[in-house]
């Protein structure tokens, strides 16, 4: 059994590439685009479907724009669509990026001025109802250990995770809020079985 994909995604999406920055389903990222490519993208964004995706960028240390080759952008990524977006004085733009789908790239239709990529969805496949279940029950427990304790942020936090019903909604909320290293999230997204997911982020949390 596989999960639907919550919006009609297009055959082809712009592509904002990043260095260790993961948008994941069920996620809101706000983001900040300043460079002309990136300003030239959200235009084309707001006139088609309001759609880009977020993609990694593997490298070490600082990157520069020609560091961006196709080898080392991670061909699994998340496409999400612009809820808000505020235009500044100087062309700038401030905007919200809802984490749709995760999309696997199979080819590109544009790479100048910036990326435009050919995607296939990738639904997650829901397995075992039952053990996912238990899983994701251990795994809101450990999370809201973590958070105990950490001050007034931490009851509306809790509050949040224990409305979150459906485990696979929950998975992507943990690994988006409490996976610090950059390839780790990463690994989580790329994970396309619910079953893994879940053991993968228990056992980043040290409850494997």
């Amino acid at each position: 059994m596989s999960s639907p994909v919550p919006l009609t995604l297009p055959k082809s999406i712009p592509v904002m590439v990043l260095s260790g920055c993961t948008l994941f389903p069920h996620s809101m990222m706000p983001l900040y685009l300043f460079e002309p490519r990136y300003r030239e993208m959200l235009s084309y964004a707001l006139r088609t479907h309001r759609m880009f995706g977020l993609a990694n960028l593997a490298t070490s240390g600082s990157w520069q724009e020609e560091d961006e080759t196709d080898d080392k952008i991670s061909k699994c990524m998340t496409a999400g669509v612009v809820r808000a977006c505020v235009g500044q004085p100087d062309g700038t733009s401030r905007l919200m990026l809802q984490g749709i789908s995760r999309v696997r790239i199979t080819g590109w239709e544009q790479k100048k001025p910036f990326r435009i990529a050919i995607i296939e969805p990738i639904p997650t496949v829901k397995g075992n109802v039952a053990e996912n279940a238990q899983l994701s029950a251990r795994l809101l427990r450990i999370v809201l250990e973590i958070i105990q304790g950490s001050g007034p942020s931490a009851a509306p936090l809790a509050d949040q995770l224990k409305g979150l019903k459906d485990p696979e909604v929950l998975s992507d909320f943990v690994a988006a809020n409490f996976l610090r290293d950059p390839g780790e999230r990463q690994q989580s997204l790329e994970l396309g079985e619910l079953g893994p997911r879940l053991h993968f982020l228990l056992g980043r949390l040290g409850q494997s």
